[in-house]
């Protein structure tokens, strides 16, 4: 039996001699190895997730909101980021709808008062749009179809959510509810939304969708527009037509640079950015985690050795070197935090399968950082389960045979 097969025996022995303190022990490791790999995997899902909600947009939309550009290019965050005495105005859409190089532009508002169909929704989430808004975001519809000019303004759509909240069945097309003392019939139910996860855009699902001037009438003409969604003719001439808008709201406004004019992506790379920036500081604390596993290893290795004392003194008697002991030890280490770095693995793998299944969590498992990981987890438990194996391999045969 070759020497390194003869010290994973005798690992592997002391390890079962004490399963409790070693599952224990290579318990840090497990979930520093999960922490660093599930906080990544989120992370990333979520970006992703991001990435295919903005698709839908295409690439010739473009948003416009109230407020200076920043400068580092981000958006305000949509709904979260607009305040009631500083919205776009009406005028501010005919400006953006009149510019050269812009095929349709649709405004986005919020409504506020009680909704009743079979139930009464207190506060529900009230979209004022136009018409035109399903040729924008391209959403598919589950049932009936969008309100059309012809509809007058006694029509409403509704997210999947905000039809369930209302209505108590599955034939909610052509049905009525009563808004601000005025009845609407629902013409359609959207399919679902992809709504990202700790995204601050608002969630289309929940929301009860309005024509935008039976909600500026009823809520006597002061409503205003916290975004506007706008198409150029292609992506190939959207900046121009970017700053042709931008251009034309400053002239409305006297020259006053208070909206922001950026392509649909510009919110995704921002929001992705944060995701990211987030991720690598969760991350650097499950690193942190990862070296605590370490010195739990550590703690563990000086237990054991202070434990077989007189084996040390013994095999040190019968001619074993300074090197073969510490390599008993940090072998016993390497396994220690092998196995912790394989249960972790295996541990990520089924809890991103958890969250894809039964949360809006899409995770999603990157290889490399697995492996990193593990290797991370391995290298670090080998390091200070090394001097506890070098305190062995110094300890003197005499004194250590003494040893109760």
């Amino acid at each position: 039996m070759s020497l390194r097969s003869e010290n994973l025996r005798l690992a592997y022995r002391s390890l079962q001699a004490a399963k409790a303190r070693s599952f224990l022990t290579m318990l840090g490791i497990v979930i520093g190895v999960m922490a660093v790999s599930l906080v990544v995997g989120i992370g990333q899902g979520v970006k992703q997730q991001i990435a295919d909600g903005l698709k839908q947009f295409g690439k010739n939309v473009f948003v416009v909101q109230p407020g200076r550009p920043q400068s580092n290019g981000a958006l305000f965050a949509g709904l979260a980021g607009a305040r009631s005495s500083d919205l776009l105005t009406a005028q501010d859409l005919k400006t953006v709808q009149k510019t050269a190089g812009v095929t349709d532009a649709v405004p986005l508002s919020t409504a506020s008062g009680s909704m009743t169909g079979d139930y009464t929704v207190q506060t529900p989430f009230i979209i004022a749009t136009t018409p035109s808004f399903p040729d924008i975001v391209h959403q598919p519809m589950l049932a009936g179809g969008f309100f059309e000019p012809s509809d007058g303004s006694k029509a409403v759509v509704l997210g999947m959510q905000a039809a369930q909240k209302l209505f108590n069945n599955s034939t909610e097309v052509g049905q009525v509810l009563a808004w601000r003392g005025h009845r609407f019939m629902v013409a359609g139910i959207f399919d679902n939304f992809k709504a990202p996860p700790l995204s601050m855009e608002a969630d289309f699902n929940d929301a009860v969708f309005v024509p935008y001037t039976a909600a500026q009438k009823l809520s006597g003409g002061t409503l205003g527009i916290y975004k506007i969604l706008a198409k150029s003719h292609s992506s190939r001439d959207m900046t121009q037509t970017i700053s042709a808008v931008n251009d034309s709201l400053m002239a409305a406004h006297g020259g006053s640079q208070d909206t922001t004019v950026a392509p649909v992506s510009v919110v995704g790379d921002t929001s992705s950015q944060t995701i990211h920036l987030l991720t690598m500081l969760v991350a650097g604390a499950a690193v942190i985690a990862l070296i605590v596993g370490g010195v739990g290893i550590m703690d563990v290795m000086l237990v054991s050795v202070t434990e077989r004392m007189y084996e040390i003194g013994l095999r040190k008697a019968i001619g074993a070197t300074n090197q073969q002991i510490m390599r008993q030890f940090v072998v016993e280490a390497f396994v220690l935090s092998a196995w912790g770095a394989l249960l972790g693995v295996a541990l990520s793998c089924a809890v991103v399968g958890l969250l894809r299944a039964y949360t809006s969590l899409q995770a999603v498992l990157v290889w490399q950082v697995l492996v990193l990981a593990a290797l991370l987890a391995v290298v670090i438990g080998v390091f200070f389960g090394s001097m506890p194996a070098l305190k062995a391999a110094r300890k003197d045969p005499i004194e250590a045979l003494r040893h109760d």
